[in-house]
């Protein structure tokens, strides 16, 4: 139990302003170190029994993965740089380490940060773009459809987020919220967008899937999970907890906002996985379904033809044999096929 003598002298919002700062830190360690062990896995993964067709198919998103952990390790490095600096070699800063926080964000190490947060929000979209081509890809709606309004929505968050950086660059976000809001919001709107796409178009494969070959059958891409690391679901609900409290001005938004880019990167790099663990949908899954889904009907169509005929379609012909034996046989006509069986 804590001494109250030693409370430090200042006001019980300052220090649970102090508190969320200092706490988002923490997580934003525990969420790099799942960023870390997601990145070793896929690039081991990806390059495992390389062939030059493999290297060319998957090289892609092997530099995808180096991308995303280079800017998550920058990124945790200066941000616990600039922790560091506002409690340790800064603290004596007027209003004390919260402050330093917020007044302090466009020094050199923060501004660093900041754009590696932004760059990883900007590939980890771009991810999820790819992956709304790769999903709606021989879709009866046209892919381009899908793909040019998510386009836009990300055009739009690039502009706005090169505009939030040259924003920090000079003033702190809480200053002046107006490209800081707009921009996440954006990126709260694609990836709500990307989330609806993608599930919408893996529920309906799910509905063909169990109506032709059972409900069993395509699980790995039409899951509860599959959909929810397809869509980045993840990094969605943990965009709305930082977007609610800074609209709201909530010391909560503390903890949230040093988490955002490596929550995003895990949401990304957890599709990557799935891809390269073979149960995430490809631009052959559509062919490969469709070509089981097929066969399918077909082998039911013909169980069905192969079934006791009706009398409309049996005639019975005799003959007699050599040894003049009378040998009767039953033919069974199938419009179908065309073809005759003696039974």
């Amino acid at each position: 139990m804590s001494n109250p003598a030693y409370k430090p002298d200042e006001d019980a919002a300052t220090i649970f302003q102090e508190d969320t700062w200092l706490q988002g830190a923490l997580v934003m360690c525990i969420a790099y170190g799942s960023v870390a062990t997601l990145a070793i896995q896929c690039f081991f993964m990806l390059v495992r029994g390389l062939t030059r067709a493999k290297f060319k198919r998957d090289f892609p998103l092997v530099l995808f993965v180096m991308i995303m952990f280079s800017l998550s390790t920058i990124f945790i490095g200066t941000a616990m740089q600039f922790t560091q600096q506002a409690y340790v070699d800064q603290r004596n800063f007027p209003g004390g380490p919260s402050a330093y926080e917020v007044l302090e964000f466009s020094l050199p190490i923060d501004s660093v940060a900041n754009v590696t947060l932004v760059m990883s929000c900007f590939f980890a979209d771009a991810l999820l773009l790819w992956r709304c081509t790769v999903i709606y890809r021989n879709s009866a709606v046209p892919s381009w459809v899908s793909v040019t309004l998510a386009s836009l929505f990300w055009l739009t968050e690039f502009i706005l987020g090169t505009l939030f950086l040259k924003q920090i660059m000079s003033v702190s976000p809480w200053g002046a919220v107006n490209f800081t809001l707009g921009f996440w919001c954006f990126s709260l709107a694609l990836n709500v967008l990307a989330t609806f796409l993608i599930v919408s178009r893996l529920l309906l494969y799910r509905f063909r899937l169990a109506r032709v070959l059972g409900s069993g059958h395509g699980a790995q891409y039409t899951s509860v999970v599959a959909m929810v690391v397809e869509s980045e679901l993840l990094y969605t609900a943990f965009l709305i907890l930082f977007i609610v409290p800074f609209v709201l001005n909530h010391p909560l938004e503390n903890v949230f906002i040093q988490c955002i880019a490596l929550i995003q990167a895990i949401s990304a790099l957890m599709i990557v996985y799935r891809v390269a663990a073979g149960h995430g949908w490809t631009k052959d899954t559509y062919a490969q379904v469709s070509t089981r889904m097929h066969s399918t009907i077909q082998l039911s169509n013909l169980s069905t033809l192969r079934a006791a005929p009706s009398a409309s379609h049996v005639t019975q012909e005799s003959k007699i044999s050599s040894s003049g034996i009378t040998v009767s046989q039953d033919v069974y006509m199938t419009k179908e096929y065309s073809s005759v069986e003696v039974v």
